[in-house]
């Protein structure tokens, strides 16, 4: 069986990351495997893929120039209507016609797993005369534009966004969607563009073999970190960003004892300046690549905060139950659907500092962090390659 995934953006992002670690364990299983993405390869970024099956779009002088403007054409667009430019967005209304590919030609299925500015038009999927599996890792399919909702409220509501919808919707008809978590799927089956479709839920996969606890004091000595307080971590790609939950974590260090924890903060900052006044000692790690140092991050600390609002699945909670440390989310989201309160972590009823707080002292004072990691081995690899080798069975014998 040929998959073809198709996945746009950075080849650091959750998404391409996720789609590899599923492509990779897919080739363990014997299938023929292989990936389509947009982003230009460098030498140093070769050294961390397995390249000959990662096929670039922008492989001509031709397709460089084309993906620059369609680029340059999104962004244009988004600048003119958008209300909030930090946020991801996609409308999604031009780039490449891949359907013409001869890597699409030649595959049994193609696995969508994540769009970006200009990479390849919506309206283009419908002429792939191929089963199409999309792999929802944000609610963008069901939505005018937005990869999550919450700061495009008003534009989702508007004239614009509804006819993107309505297209999607036209397009979308034959798509087996997969959404990562109870909370996501929903949504989509509640959605406009999805409210026909069913949708099948596979959990995000996990490299667990990545992600190994060392000794707290080796950790702390590999970042540097010289405290005996106890440590509260807190990190994903823009943890600033309104849907992680920021507002309620500043507000929550505001009444946290500064005496008694330290906080460990890692991912892309806009700035550290509002940490810096609420008077806690803290230190940044800034974009953690290595996965040594993020082994680190998760082993030398005393507990995990998970706050996002608005999350597909998420990663970082399952990669800090993996090295043993409890999670702190909240009620109603994708990441309490796999908590088990009081018992790998703390779920917060209400969203607000004040219950947030008190889960932290209570996951310090009560809390005995031993064999967490057992209750992340359904999100292993394999286990996940296994369910969608027999979602590309069922689809390709139907």
């Amino acid at each position: 069986m040929k998959i073809l995934h198709v996945v746009g953006g950075n080849l650091e992002s959750g998404a391409f990351k996720g789609a590899y670690i599923l492509h990779k364990a897919l080739k363990n299983l014997g299938v023929d495997s292989k990936i389509l993405n947009d982003e230009i390869i460098s030498d140093k970024t070769l050294t961390n893929y397995d390249d000959e099956n990662i096929i670039n779009i922008n492989r001509s002088i031709e397709k460089k120039i084309l993906s620059k403007i369609f680029v340059i054409l999104e962004k244009l667009m988004k600048f003119i209507v958008l209300p909030s430019k930090r946020s991801t967005f996609t409308f999604g209304l031009i780039g490449h016609d891949i359907s013409k590919l001869k890597e699409v030609k030649n595959a049994d299925i193609i696995h969508i797993h994540w769009l970006k500015d200009g990479f390849i038009s919506f309206k283009t999927i419908s002429k792939i005369n191929k089963p199409v599996v999309w792999t929802m890792r944000d609610m963008w399919p069901f939505t005018g534009g937005s990869h999550y909702t919450m700061e495009f409220e008003k534009y989702e509501k508007n004239r614009l966004s509804k006819k993107i919808q309505k297209i999607k919707k036209e397009f979308f008809k034959k798509i087996y969607f997969v959404a990562m978590s109870e909370w996501l799927k929903t949504k989509a089956e509640n959605s406009y563009v999805l409210n026909n479709i069913k949708i099948k839920k596979i959990f995000n996969n996990v490299d667990l073999n990545d992600f190994n606890e060392i000794p707290k004091e080796k950790a702390k000595s590999i970042l540097k970190i010289n405290t005996k307080k106890k440590i509260i971590l807190l990190g994903s790609h823009n943890p600033q960003s309104l849907r992680k939950g920021w507002d309620i974590f500043l507000e929550t260090l505001k009444i946290l004892n500064k005496d008694k924890y330290f906080l460990l903060i890692f991912g892309k900052f806009w700035s550290s300046n509002q940490i810096k006044q609420l008077g806690i000692e803290f230190k940044s790690l800034g974009y953690i690549q290595n996965i040594n140092k993020l082994n680190a991050a998760y082993s030398c600390s005393d507990l995990f905060l998970a706050t996002s609002l608005q999350e597909a699945f998420g990663k970082t909670w399952v990669e800090a139950l993996a090295c043993n440390k409890p999670v702190i989310c909240f009620k109603n989201t994708a990441i309490a659907e796999n908590i088990k309160h009081k018992l790998n972590g703390f779920i917060v009823e209400n969203r607000n500092s004040e219950e947030l707080k008190n889960a932290i002292d209570w996951i310090i004072d009560n809390l005995n962090s031993n064999n967490l990691r057992e209750t992340v081995q359904i999100f292993d690899k394999k286990k996940i390659a296994m369910e969608y080798l027999n979602l590309y069975k069922k689809i390709f014998n139907n």
